[in-house]
This record gives C-alpha cells, sequence and structure tokens, in this order.
C-alpha cells in the first residue's frame, strides 16, 4: 500500500544518510494511524540491504531475513504490560557490544518507547552517552512529550505528520483504496470527511473507520443518544444499548465528536461531524448547549477510566445521562 504522506519523511532520511549523517539514535514520533511502523520498516528494509544505494532490493539474503523477521542485525524491543523494563533496555545493550553479522549497522527499535520506566530509561542513558559506532537506535513512540528530556536532547527527531499538500491528497487516496476493495464500490458516497474528523486526521486509522464499517456503528450510538434525549426510550435501554455496541475506539470517537461539535459553535468554519443528524439540532437548540457538550465530554472521559465492568459502566452512563437530560429542559 502507498503511504504517501511518508514519501517526504523517506527522502529527508535517505538525504541524511547520503550526506553521512548518519544520526545514532532516532525518535520517530506519531500518532498510531500516522504510519510510524511502516516509516520504520521501509528505513530498517533500506539499511539492511546491501545490494542497492537507494532504497531495498527485496530479494537478498539480508532483504529476506527481515522481512521474516531473523535478521541478526535487528533488534525489537516490546513492552510487556505497557512497561519496557530495564532488563529489556540490558540487552539492548547486550545486543550493541557486537559488530554487525552481515549488515552494515545494528539497529534496535523500541516501540513505545514513552512506556520506558525510570529503570529502564536510566539505563537507555548509559547507551546514548557513548553510543555505538556502527549502531542505529530508533524510539517509537506517539507521546514524545512523556519521554526523559536527558534522552530527548541526545536524539534527533522524525515527527511523522501531514502537511497542507498531504491533507488535500488524503480524501482522493482514501476513496481509491476504498474502492479497490470488494464491497466498497459505493466508497463515493462515504463521509470520508466526517471519518478523517473522527479520527484526527490519521489516514491509516480514516481508512480502517471506512474498511470496517466502524462509521455505521458510530452513527448507531448518536442514534442510541437520540431517542433517548428525545423521550423516545428509556434510560435502561439506551444506555444498555450504547454499553453493548461500544468498542473501547468508539469512546474516544465519541469524545472527539463532541469537541468538534463545540468547536462548530464557537467557528462556523470548523468541519461539524453528521451535520444533519438529529442529535446534533437536538443539541444546538438547546439554551444550555455548551454545558451539555461539555457535560457529554465529561462523561465520556469517565467512561473510557473505567471501562472494566459493564455492570457498573451501564449503571454510571445511566446516572450521567439523566444528568444531561435535565439540562435539556432548564433554561439558560
Amino acid at each position: 500500500m502507498n503511504y504517501f504522506w511518508l514519501d517526504k519523511h523517506i527522502d529527508q532520511w535517505n538525504a541524511a544518510i547520503g550526506h553521512d549523517h548518519k544520526p545514532q539514535a532516532v525518535i520517530v514520533n506519531g500518532a498510531d494511524g500516522m504510519g510510524k511502523a511502516e516509516l520504520l520498516n521501509q528505513i530498517i528494509a533500506d539499511l539492511v540491504c546491501r545490494q542497492v544505494s537507494v532504497g531495498h532490493c527485496g530479494k537478498c539474503q539480508n532483504c529476506t531475513l527481515y522481512k521474516q523477521g531473523y535478521h541478526p542485525d535487528v533488534h525489537n524491543v516490546e513492552p510487556e504490560k505497557n512497561v519496557v523494563k530495564v532488563n529489556m533496555i540490558r540487552k539492548l545493550t547486550e545486543f550493541f557490544t557486537s559488530t554487525p553479522h552481515c549488515s552494515d549497522y545494528k539497529i534496535a527499535v523500541i516501540n513505545q518507547a514513552d512506556c520506558m520506566n525510570v529503570a529502564a530509561a536510566n539505563a537507555l542513558l548509559k547507551v546514548l552517552e557513548e553510543p555505538p559506532a556502527r549502531g542505529i537506535l530508533f524510539l517509537s513512540t506517539n507521546s514524545k512529550h512523556q519521554l526523559m528530556p536527558t534522552i530527548k536532547s541526545r536524539c534527533v527527531s522524525l515527527d511523522v505528520v501531514l502537511n497542507v499538500g498531504d491533507k488535500i491528497k488524503l480524501n482522493e487516496w482514501l476513496k481509491s483504496e476504498l474502492m479497490n476493495q470488494p464491497g466498497q464500490e459505493n466508497a463515493e458516497k462515504l463521509s470520508v470527511q466526517d471519518a478523517l474528523t473522527l479520527s484526527d486526521f490519521q489516514p491509516i486509522s480514516t481508512l480502517k473507520l471506512l474498511q470496517e464499517n466502524q462509521m455505521i456503528d458510530f452513527k448507531t450510538q448518536l442514534d442510541y443518544l437520540y431517542e433517548f434525549f428525545n423521550q423516545d426510550t428509556s434510560v435502561s435501554v439506551a444506555a444498555k444499548q450504547i454499553i453493548e455496541n461500544q468498542g473501547n475506539n468508539n469512546w474516544a470517537l465519541l469524545q472527539r465528536y463532541f469537541l468538534q461539535l463545540l468547536k462548530s459553535i464557537f467557528n462556523q468554519k470548523q468541519h461539524e461531524i453528521y451535520a444533519t443528524h438529529p442529535l446534533n439540532k437536538l443539541i444546538k437548540k438547546s439554551p444550555k448547549v455548551i454545558h451539555i457538550i461539555i457535560k457529554m465530554t465529561e462523561l465520556v472521559q469517565q467512561l473510557m477510566l473505567n471501562l472494566n465492568n459493564q455492570i457498573k459502566d451501564q449503571l454510571l452512563l445511566e446516572s450521567m445521562l439523566v444528568e444531561i437530560k435535565n439540562q435539556f429542559n432548564q433554561r439558560s
């Protein structure tokens, strides 16, 4: 798949390598739906291949080993239960002590680097203070700000972002990807802009929303909320429907929906997600519109922090829905 917005980052990397500006430690920062893994995969594939000067051949022994996940000069650190521990960094240190087996570099990747505990971060600092001459370390994260300042100061940053030109191309790219897949013949009728806004303009996340019909599921959640606030169903039925049909990711989408609705009230140029949905109209005609949206956002935040017990979640949702519904009948 062609993730065209990554091309500028690959060109930037190749230019640095071509001028012998190879950094020894790189923070690859960006949201999960921006393609950090794909960018790193291509950079590392290019680094291990010794057959071509730019890119990788995909056929040599190095390329084959890397593709199969067994390359001896590539080491991946994965967190355990969302924690990167000190013993993992010690193994990484040992990995860097030997010379490359069949590549020009020893390459290590710490995934979710922001999950390092204090001991692991301090151990990594020792590696960064005396980096191996033929080693390259990549720290992949979607929360660069959570890394220790002393670690960030010893790394260069590669932030995976969209520029203005990339955003202009996204609509057509998404429609093209969808049209090429079975069952997506009516992709041009989908609300691509709504999906982009909900996913915070993360291309891969947006594509997944559309491919897996999550936009339809999300609209159903809005329907349930509307039916309750419009007196068409009881609070217990509405809460049960929302809880049973709501995935963890959909809570975040619902939060973005309300925040975007709030922005559209203050700035008409802001894109309003599902602008014609009756829930939007019902909320916006209330004299307590801003208060209602803020309360809904707080409700979603509380549910996201307490997603562990369906019964308790439903009771929490019921109580807060009733509280919010009362706002519709109050005067400002």
